[in-house]
């Protein structure tokens, strides 16, 4: 009976999750009793769809990396699959407990006549957000022992499994810990040592998998072949039976879990703590100087970067699509097919860093409905923030590209105004409709609230089609444009017109005029 309530609970804690992230969407605003059910059972499927979904992807990851693993690769091999589930564990983990946390869903979860159990959490934790973690290793792990003809791959790998999960959730746990620790201050807000750790620890994380994974970072990164003796899961001791996996696997393992128990208790008191806000007498006389609303609006979005770890992830994702772009570029020619695929392709990056900053309004989206801001400077106010940040990017790709490849700095510098027409192009065509589809009346607003994982691949459907339009015309101007011009000149005069007309086209069929929140 214990064991069956505490499903219930788990399910109840991740369905209130995800309800919080749903419940302003038109899907369940209506209040008709078939409507309700139908809303009902979205909300069930769509807390069990993107574990069916990561399940079914990394499983079939990890069976790749299980065939075309040879006896001379299977040590890098193995340590890369460790260290993508290591790197998914903690994002996972890491928003659980965050929503957990920030949504305070424990304080009406303790309300209902059941006694809440302290296994409740981690049972939530792992029934709807780890399930899928032992499939990035273990089907790996049986292809290897059936080549090998040795049951070893699938013990070793199952246990590192769990080590690492554990390991996740501790490292989890102590971010949400050092959050707390750092970020008490409630008068100025600002960026602390808990949030920088939070995005170092990231950075650091995909850094390490990008050069794992990605044999051209080697040639400027190498991998100390010497690494491979400390690893448990390294051929040498996965092919023969070995003493060395089991100790390490029982010493790490006795050190990490009484620790992770400790910590687990800790935050789960510590974090339920309620700040007081700034008392009247502490507060500032501000000057207040009033802007308009466009400008109101990037100024809080920038303010934000510095006050929330969510908020500078915008600014550490788009590092996570550009490192792996980067050896190509360290040995790129002008005009080569590397050269000019990095325009396109960075630009497409900041159709995702899009989506997640009108996301980051969060519970704060009230005043889209309550002021009088129009959703046209809702757009505006958004694009002009993305593409600041863009411009940077690009010019820090540039410094970067100076220092060993000097001879492409010339041509990335005659594409730099083509990359900022096609990020606006992009972001007319992807962010218009975003901002259509956030719903009408909206008090909180998140990813989940505007489309969900769907809202990703329905925005680079509209996006992408732009950048190849942009592409073909930049190449054809010169056979459009008979005067006597430089193929730049050409090329960025045609461009910039289709462009402009492109985007109001846009901005009339997804953003009426005057149209309101």
């Amino acid at each position: 009976m214990t064991l069956r309530n505490d499903l219930f609970l788990a399910k109840v804690l991740n369905t209130e999750l995800k309800y919080q992230y749903l419940k302003n969407t038109p899907r369940f605003q209506k209040t008709d009793r078939q409507s309700v059910s139908v809303a009902k059972r979205y909300l069930t499927s769509s807390v069990k769809s993107s574990l069916y979904v990561n399940t079914v992807i990394y499983g079939v990851i990890s069976v790749m990396f299980g065939t075309v693993s040879s006896e001379s690769g299977l040590s890098s091999n193995s340590f890369v699959l460790f260290l993508l589930l290591l790197i998914l564990a903690i994002m996972s983990e890491t928003q659980f407990y965050r929503g957990i946390w920030d949504m305070k869903l424990l304080t009406p979860l303790t309300q209902l006549p059941i006694k809440v159990e302290r296994r409740v959490v981690p049972l939530s934790l792992f029934l709807y957000n780890e399930f899928y973690l032992p499939f990035v290793t273990i089907p790996a792990s049986i292809i290897i022992s059936i080549g090998l003809r040795s049951p070893i791959p699938v013990i070793v790998f199952s246990l590192f499994t769990v080590l690492f999960i554990y390991i996740a959730r501790l490292v989890s746990l102590l971010l949400g810990v050092t959050f707390v620790k750092t970020n008490t201050n409630r008068k100025t807000k600002r960026l602390y040592l808990g949030q920088v750790f939070q995005v170092v620890i990231f950075v650091v994380f995909i850094l390490a998998i990008e050069i794992a994974t990605n044999p051209s970072f080697q040639n400027y990164i190498k991998i100390p072949e010497s690494l491979y003796y400390f690893i448990p899961v390294s051929s040498q001791y996965i092919s023969t039976l070995s003493i060395y996996p089991l100790a390490a696997f029982a010493g790490v393992f006795a050190l990490i879990f009484p620790l992770y128990i400790y910590v687990q208790k800790k935050s789960f008191t510590e974090r339920m703590e309620t700040f007081a806000d700034v008392s009247v007498q502490s507060k500032r006389k501000l000057s207040v100087r009033l802007k308009k609303p466009i400008g109101s609006l990037v100024d809080k979005d920038f303010k934000i970067m510095l006050r929330r770890r969510g908020a500078i992830m915008i600014m550490v994702i788009p590092i996570t699509f550009i490192i792996p772009i980067v050896p190509a570029l360290l040995s790129a020619s002008p005009g080569s097919l590397e050269s000019v695929f990095y325009i396109p392709y960075v630009s497409s990056i900041f159709l995702i860093d899009f989506i997640l900053m009108i996301g980051l309004e969060g519970k704060a989206a009230w005043h889209l409905s309550a002021l009088p801001i129009t959703r046209r400077q809702f757009f505006f106010s958004k694009l002009f923030s993305i593409f600041s940040i863009g411009i940077v990017y690009y010019g820090v790709l540039i410094g970067i590209i100076a220092f060993v490849n000097r001879k492409l700095v010339s041509f990335m510098l005659l594409n730099y105004p083509f990359f900022a027409i096609i990020l606006v192009a992009v972001l007319f065509a992807g962010g218009t409709y975003l901002v259509n589809a956030i719903p009408k009346e909206v008090y909180s607003l998140s990813q989940e609230g505007i489309g969900g994982r769907w809202i990703f691949l329905k925005t680079f459907v509209i996006g992408l089609p732009i950048i190849v339009l942009n592409a073909v015309v930049f190449a054809f101007a010169k056979y459009v444009i008979n005067f006597n011009m430089s193929y730049y000149f050409k090329g960025y005069s045609l461009t910039i017109v289709i462009d402009a007309l492109i985007s109001y086209l846009f901005l009339r069929l997804f953003i009426r005029k005057g149209d309101h929140f």
